[in-house]
């Protein structure tokens, strides 16, 4: 059955759909000995696939990971300062069949995904799909209630009014949902209110939740219905 180059790249686990379009445009996805194009479309199990010289293989499974991200590492396959990364904490196996959705900053810690599913990593990515995430958030300075209630209208940020958000505290933190994610968001939010950031952490994101019993540093596998 044929389907579209781009997806079965990503379906095969070497990349997300976004990458794997950005491959075939710059001219690093062979079809049967030809350059493919974008919307050029593949039958697996006749067509020869290549990326960057190798054959590409349709995934044997889906994989779904839930890692609680620990503080320090950085969320990508390596790093050229030499940073540990999260693909450090999985076994070897493993860290060559997923790719990270989304990410958290080097000093953010909490939940994040880890798949081959390239379906989900683009309905995850989107922003059209508007999906919750809530932080757990510790601030130096004690919280007004003038602060919170700016913080749930929308604030000023260097790129633009940030879209209402739910805010709530619970057990001297803060707790904030957002459907946006642009780039340390959440700690730029509470700095335009006048609040500095001592601890971030992602507790959920669209329905699925961190478990209190889940370590730092561990990971486990789930299934795709837990996320969507």
């Amino acid at each position: 059955m044929e389907e579209r180059v781009q997806k079965f790249i990503s379906s095969a686990g070497v990349a997300s759909r976004r990458k794997a379009e950005e491959f075939i445009k710059s001219g690093q996805v062979i079809i049967n000995g030809k350059k493919a194009k974008l919307g050029d479309k593949v039958d697996p199990e006749k067509d020869t696939v290549k990326v960057y010289g190798k054959v590409v293989k349709p995934a044997e499974e889906k994989i779904y990971v839930m890692m609680n991200k620990p503080v320090g590492y950085v969320v990508s396959k390596s790093d050229p300062k030499g940073k540990k990364t999260v693909f450090d904490i999985l076994p070897e196996d493993l860290r060559t069949k997923v790719w990270n959705v989304g990410r958290l900053d080097f000093d953010t810690e909490g939940l994040l995904i880890m798949t081959n599913d390239g379906e989900l990593t683009q309905q995850l990515a989107h922003p059209s799909f508007e999906h919750e995430k809530e932080y757990e958030v510790s601030t130096q300075e004690e919280p007004t209630d003038g602060q919170l209630e700016h913080l749930r209208t929308g604030v000023e940020i260097s790129t633009g009014t940030t879209y209402p958000a739910q805010v709530k505290q619970r057990d001297g933190k803060v707790r904030i949902t957002i459907h946006e994610g642009k780039k340390r968001q959440v700690r730029r939010m509470f700095s335009a209110v006048g609040l500095t950031v001592t601890a971030l952490k992602r507790i959920r994101l669209n329905k699925l939740t961190l478990p209190n019993n889940l370590p730092v540093g561990q990971f486990i596998k789930i299934k795709k219905e837990d996320i969507i």
